[in-house]
């Protein structure tokens, strides 16, 4: 039993150290699932408040969580998934809002401006909170313009352990304020997988860049969206049934999996997201 539990703490210690190397972050709890994590973070801020999300590109926890905890949303507007500065800047002026929840990247494919989010919003006193569960171990995952990061190590995503997540930020208060009560993932089991997916992230990075690549030269007539950022799917545009056929008929012949738009954690338009973050190596 001793032995077990020692484990168990060296374990989530090497797992804290290797999350501080990806994150830039010093304080990091690890949590049961992504979407704790996300409602962890929502908690910190008092009922009635107005917090902001992006119209497309987003996640379903995005709009789930914050009515359990008695918030209000507000959606910011977007440029194919794109945060929209100049719209970030108006709600940020006339809402006085006291959070942005916001995915870098948007939807999987569009690189935000995180620099300028957090800027616009620390002139305005909004935390914000970056959830890289798409871009844990690229640039894009950046601790340094978020009060809080969040993520997940669930299925399809990049640390693809099939369960947890994690918070991190650089002020232990808030964090501690966060995940003051919630429950903690410490099974020797599902730490020892997330340990493993975090060592095999480089690898899982370099197999799906080189894929998608391969997709967007080979779709290249068509309208990618954002085909020039960091991403880990393609999303398409079509403008009529022709075009989506002959997107449909490559992907199935390429054994591709693929999902349709308008879809609020893509985009809202009609396009096909080819979902290369689904492969397996």
């Amino acid at each position: 039993m001793i032995r077990e539990t020692l484990h168990k703490n060296i374990t989530q210690e090497i797992i804290l150290k290797e999350l501080h190397k990806l994150t830039s972050h010093q304080f990091i709890e690890i949590t049961l699932r992504g979407n704790a994590a996300i409602t962890a973070t929502l908690s910190v801020v008092p009922k009635g408040s107005t917090i902001l999300i992006p119209e497309e590109g987003g996640w379903i926890h995005y709009e789930k969580a914050p009515p359990k905890l008695g918030l209000k949303t507000v959606k910011v507007s977007c440029d194919d998934a794109c945060i929209n500065l100049d719209d970030l800047r108006a709600k940020l002026t006339e809402l006085k809002p006291t959070v942005f929840l916001y995915q870098n990247p948007g939807g999987y494919f569009a690189q935000q401006p995180m620099k300028e989010i957090y800027d616009l919003c620390k002139i305005n006193q909004c935390l914000v909170i970056m959830d890289v569960s798409g871009s844990i171990g690229t640039p894009l995952c950046d601790g340094r313009y978020a009060d809080f990061l969040v993520g997940s190590f669930g299925e399809e995503k990049l640390i693809e352990a099939k369960v947890g997540g994690f918070i991190s930020s650089n002020d232990e208060r808030l964090l501690h304020q966060a995940t003051s009560g919630i429950d903690h993932l410490d099974q020797d089991e599902s730490l020892s997988s997330i340990l493993k997916e975090i060592k095999n992230l480089p690898e899982r990075i370099r197999f799906l860049t080189q894929k998608r690549k391969k997709v967007i030269v080979d779709l290249n007539q068509f309208d990618i969206v954002h085909k020039e950022d960091l991403g880990f799917v393609v999303v398409i545009k079509f403008s009529n049934a022709e075009e989506k056929a002959k997107i449909v008929d490559y992907c199935t012949k390429e054994k591709l999996e693929y999902t349709e738009c308008p879809r609020y954690i893509r985009l809202n338009k009609p396009a096909i997201s080819i979902e290369v973050k689904r492969l397996k190596e």
